[in-house]
């Protein structure tokens, strides 16, 4: 409750007997309206200014205080309701400026959300937390340099306002000034040491900035801090996987899973958990994640994909077919399904339909290694070994370590003559996947 309503409490209960004759007969609902919501009773509060308010249809500040009844019960609408009401008889408050702000601004109306924050601050030029949500606004449509503006008003009203300088960290960092964000970001941790999301964000920084160690640090200290701050759990989860700690990988998606956070997916998380599944040869806890994410969205993209690769993989391409389709309804410049379309076309000897699909792939995602791979397994079909090596070589460039890249880039060396070079390759392929040595070994030069 703001000064200036206290006051108006006030003023209206001591001028209350001095009231002309129309409103005498509604004097017990307005003292007891007024003495509940001071006591914050504001079901019985709101009773008593429906009653009020039947005569005294135009009182401005009786329709704000019934509004802030219904907010603090949590029925937004019928609160927005009586501010629009109390704004439109004359009624000014800053706080109820703010809250108007904020439902537009949820209603994807930033115009009408920025116009009640504009009033909140003409009202009172020292409210830094209307200055806080228009530079919030700005930033959601990409204006960096207006929010920055409003930060920058609303710190200095509050220098000691963690929020403020957990703002201008943000557009600092999201527009690659690392040195900037990491000052902002270790000003609001110095200034608030148990929010988890100020910790967190001096691990990203850190991270951006290739300082792993101290990164982790904080990360971790995030989840000390708040042990359900699920960002913390996803951004660890992902840097074990890419250090191949899928256990650990594992354990991390398990935990933002289990503490879901507004920014994360679920259907996500569960579909990386499960690519490390497969990894593990865990199967069917894979499966199982892939179903999990399509019954919670059944449009998931990627996920009737991966289910698709997973039948392939398996050498079902029959169901493969069937949710590479599904995929491909939902989004029919889906590179990697187009591809699997066209391994599965492939294996059914339908040569030039794969083809076709592996070009389409690759005219969408030059990367696409499994368009990358089908396209020189078409080339090796034909006996074109030197136009298949350039596919295999450049599957090596995206990833490193892939086996069958190996495998197949030592087959072509093999056949153009060049068996040392095949070797190495062979070589590399076991290193990566021992089950192949039977198979390469009698082929490799000593």
């Amino acid at each position: 409750m703001t000064l200036k309503t206290v006051f108006t409490l006030l003023f209206l209960l001591v001028m209350q007997p001095v009231f002309s004759n129309p409103f005498d007969s509604t004097q017990t609902s307005f003292e007891k309206g007024l003495s509940a919501y001071k006591s914050d009773n504001f079901e019985e509060a709101i009773e008593y200014f429906n009653v009020y308010l039947r005569s005294a249809t135009m009182h401005d500040e009786i329709f704000y205080l019934r509004g802030n009844s219904y907010y603090e019960l949590n029925k937004t609408e019928e609160a927005i309701t009586d501010y629009l009401k109390a704004n439109e008889l004359g009624y000014k408050d800053e706080e109820m400026y703010l809250r108007l702000g904020k439902y537009y601004r949820d209603k994807k109306s930033n115009s009408s959300a920025l116009q009640f924050y504009q009033k909140a601050v003409e009202i009172n030029k020292e409210y830094a937390e209307g200055y806080i949500e228009i530079g919030n606004l700005y930033m959601s449509e990409g204006n960096v340099e207006k929010a920055s503006e409003n930060y920058n008003k609303a710190l200095q009203i509050d220098p000691f306002y963690p929020e403020i300088n957990f703002s201008l960290g943000k557009t600092s960092y999201d527009t690659g000034d690392l040195n900037t964000a990491l000052f902002h970001f270790r000003s609001a941790y110095i200034l608030d040491s148990l929010n988890p999301k100020f910790s967190y964000y001096i691990g990203k920084t850190l991270l951006s900035q290739n300082d792993t160690d101290n990164a982790v640090k904080y990360i971790l200290n995030s989840i000390k801090v708040d042990s359900a701050y699920a960002p913390s759990y996803f951004e660890m989860a992902e840097m074990n996987a890419a250090k191949r700690k899928y256990d650990t990988a594992v354990y991390y998606f398990s935990k933002t899973i289990q503490y879901p956070a507004s920014g994360l997916s679920i259907p996500v998380t569960l579909r990386k958990r499960s690519d490390i599944y497969f990894i593990l040869g865990k199967d069917s806890l894979a499966v199982k994640d892939l179903n999990s994410a399509l019954t919670m969205q059944p449009t998931d993209t990627a996920a009737l994909y991966k289910k698709g690769y997973y039948y392939h993989r398996t050498g079902n391409d029959s169901m493969a077919m069937i949710f590479c389709e599904k995929a491909l309804q939902m989004n029919a410049k889906f590179s990697p399904a187009i591809s699997l379309r066209g391994n599965i076309l492939f294996n059914r000897g339908k040569y030039k339909e794969a083809e076709s699909d592996f070009k389409e792939a690759l005219d969408i995602d030059p990367n696409d290694t499994l368009a990358l791979m089908g396209m020189g397994s078409i080339l090796i079909n034909i006996d074109d070994y030197r136009g298949a090596f350039t596919y295999f070589d450049n599957i090596l460039k995206v990833n490193p370590r892939s086996s069958s890249a190996y495998e197949n880039r030592g087959i072509c060396y093999f056949n153009l003559g060049f068996y040392k070079q095949a070797t190495y390759d062979f070589e590399k392929a076991i290193l990566y996947d021992p089950s192949l040595s039977d198979k390469l070994k009698p082929f490799m030069v000593r």
